[in-house]
């Protein structure tokens, strides 16, 4: 096998190592990862308070998108050698050759970062927090009385749920009118005001 490979054409030599290099590397992150253990580091370029949590993956990050990554890297150069290797016989131009063999790494490059994307939002933390509807406009689902004497029940959209939060008033507001968040009263009890 040794003496076959000596034989080989040098450009088809390198389409072998690096199909094989990558190949060892890609089992090997994908057993890592099913079994839980990510070992790449996290290098975040930018510093977007609503962007999407790390993804274990050395990463150049474009408005949250990851395309250039460890992982990305590796299934570029997987797809690049395959495909020098599987078309060296069918494509006699090498440059021709060449640029398949790119624009296969490419597609297999932006499939991986798709892929990793789509998985970092399932890692986003989608917990609700009370702080984060203050300032947002809600709908008065219950009456809410004047005075802050008694709550009535309000409607909030954010992040693409609706929650229900008990409200206190200054004035009393009916049920369908449109109120403000103005602040949190307690636990998550809002006061709210009538725009």
């Amino acid at each position: 096998m040794i003496e076959t490979f000596k034989t080989m054409d040098g450009m088809l030599q390198v389409y072998w190592i690096l199909a094989a290099v990558s190949s060892i590397i890609f089992i090997i992150q994908a057993i890592m990862t099913f079994v839980g253990f990510d070992a790449d580091s996290d290098v975040d370029m930018s510093n977007a308070p609503d962007q999407i949590p790390d993804s274990g993956d050395a990463a150049f990050d474009a408005a949250g998108f990851h395309l250039v990554s460890v992982k990305s890297v590796i299934c570029f150069i997987l797809g690049f050698g395959w495909t020098g290797v599987l078309c060296w016989s069918l494509i006699p131009n090498r440059i021709l050759l060449g640029l398949l063999a790119a624009v296969v790494g490419i597609i297999f490059m932006s499939v991986i970062a798709f892929l990793l994307f789509q998985m970092m939002k399932l890692n986003r933390d989608n917990t609700f927090r009370v702080e984060q509807v203050v300032g947002l406009t809600a709908d008065v689902y219950l009456r809410i009385p004047a005075d802050r004497k008694q709550t009535g029940k309000i409607t909030v959209s954010y992040c693409g749920s609706t929650h229900e939060l008990e409200a206190l008033s200054d004035t009393s507001i009916p049920t369908g009118d449109k109120v403000r968040i103005k602040g949190i009263v307690q636990g998550e009890t809002v006061l709210v005001e009538k725009i």
